[in-house]
């Protein structure tokens, strides 16, 4: 059988194709703001292209993310969480924790041993959105996002540093620390810093920690500095699959699935 998942996210909007638990088809785009729907559709197709299918071939579409309800295409929806957990199992069978980081926000959940969820977590505080964050900084700091991904421990000053709770503070240091004469990627390192240490705030939040095998989800696994730090800053390596960035489209998939 073949299924869909569309994951419309605040930033990005992701589709995978899945046949008979084989990804043979994924796309993605941006979310469209007002134009969700549209996005959709054009991103959905792209993933059909890629798989080499026809619409007509899908036996069911289910949507996830926050815009979920605007996807026509959907038969189903589903909550951000329950798709990364179903995704996280499917990667990554032993996973016992899983945190899936956007544009908008930060979610982890602990998987229990019959694959259900168990403690469920959500950074709604400011400086919730980090993808989005680290994109108005790469702006600031006119450096592109494959730079700031890029940057090495020698760029990170333990003097530089930036507020790392709330979105405003941060830009205002981080403006204080350029007119300092201190240069744009340590800047961005202060700010991936930070938003390290924002993610791990919402990690070390878990009550029960079951960190044997923590699995990241999202489009900011993709930032290879941020996720160094973060990895320092938590003391355990966490377990990224080649198709993390996919998780929410892929989890949807999966429950269309049945």
């Amino acid at each position: 059988m073949i299924t869909g998942g569309i994951d419309a996210g605040i930033e990005c909007m992701k589709a995978v194709v899945l046949s008979d638990g084989k990804i043979i088809g994924r796309a993605k785009g941006l979310s469209g703001g007002a134009r969700i729907a549209e996005s959709a559709e054009r991103v959905w197709e792209g993933a059909l292209k890629d798989a080499g299918v026809s619409a007509s071939d899908v036996a069911r579409i289910a949507a996830t993310g926050k815009g979920k309800y605007d996807v026509k295409l959907a038969d189903k929806v589903y909550t951000e969480m329950r798709a990364a957990v179903r995704a996280a199992r499917f990667l990554v069978p032993s996973v016992t924790t899983v945190v899936d980081i956007g544009a908008d926000e930060t979610m982890a959940a602990t998987v229990k041993p019959d694959g259900t969820v168990g403690q469920t977590l959500l950074n709604q505080k400011c400086a919730a959105g980090l993808g989005t964050f680290l994109k108005s900084m790469s702006w600031l700091l006119e450096l592109s996002l494959d730079d700031m991904s890029a940057l090495n421990p020698a760029d990170f000053d333990a003097n530089a540093t930036v507020n790392d709770g709330c979105v405003v503070f941060a830009e205002m240091d981080a403006l204080s620390l350029l007119n300092r004469g201190i240069t744009p990627k340590t800047v961005a390192a202060a700010v991936t810093k930070a938003v390290a240490v924002r993610a791990n705030t919402t990690f070390n939040d878990i009550t029960v920690p079951m960190n044997d095998c923590v699995v990241l989800l999202g489009g900011m696994t993709r930032n290879a500095a941020f996720i160094a730090a973060w990895e320092e800053l938590a003391g355990i390596g966490f377990v990224i699959p080649e198709d993390a960035e996919y998780g929410g489209a892929l989890g949807a998939s999966l429950m269309a699935a049945g």
